[in-house]
């Protein structure tokens, strides 16, 4: 019994020490997420970034390739655009595809362009079912087999099982400029708009 206040003392100086070499700071819990893919592209004016660095997969137009669209359940993909196109690759099942729909309608309006949106959902009941309980969800196409969706993601220039959303920028020329995995936060407006505005 008498080694229990030699022991504290031997813990607290170990504790003492450790602060004084490594910094002990008040690591409180925080309202703000861990940074997070999407955080990590987050832009601002001071920052400088770049669309490069904003996508995944960046192609200026001289080498950008034709987007090819995967078998679609709907049949024949949407007519080329004549403005650039935004496609959001998304399920009715992912929290964050959801969240950013009315960003994206938002941010189509303001830009002047085309948004097609393109589920990931096994059926087209599925898509209808979660429109019935949220009116204001935009009309989506759906690729008709969804094992065909790693080909076609692949095919786009993401490796692997990327997480969706994903974020697929098209010219005025139906070439891919853009192929982007996670989510955007208001805050990646000014590139967006810098993008198509190259």
């Amino acid at each position: 019994m008498d080694r229990l206040p030699a022991l504290i003392r031997v813990a607290l100086g170990t504790l003492a020490l450790a602060c004084a070499v490594g910094g002990c700071e008040d690591k409180k819990a925080s309202s703000e997420p861990p940074p997070s893919r999407v955080n990590a592209a987050k832009v601002t004016a001071n920052q400088g970034a770049t669309t490069e660095a904003f996508c995944d997969v960046y192609a200026k137009a001289a080498d950008a390739k034709p987007l090819a669209w995967p078998a679609l359940a709907s049949g024949a993909p949407p007519a080329a655009a004549k403005t650039w196109r935004w496609i959001n690759v998304w399920a009715t099942w992912c929290k964050p595809c959801v969240e950013e729909m009315p960003r994206l309608a938002k941010w189509r309006d303001k830009l002047g362009i085309d948004l097609a949106f393109v589920s990931v959902d096994d059926s087209d009941d599925a898509i209808a079912a979660f429109r019935k309980e949220h009116p204001g969800t935009p009309a989506s196409l759906r690729i008709a087999d969804t094992k065909a969706q790693e080909a076609w993601i692949a095919q786009l220039g993401l490796p692997g099982a990327p997480p969706i959303p994903i974020h697929i920028i098209v010219d005025d020329q139906s070439r891919v400029r853009c192929v982007r995995a996670g989510g955007v936060l208001e805050s990646d407006y000014a590139i967006i708009e810098k993008l198509i505005r190259e």
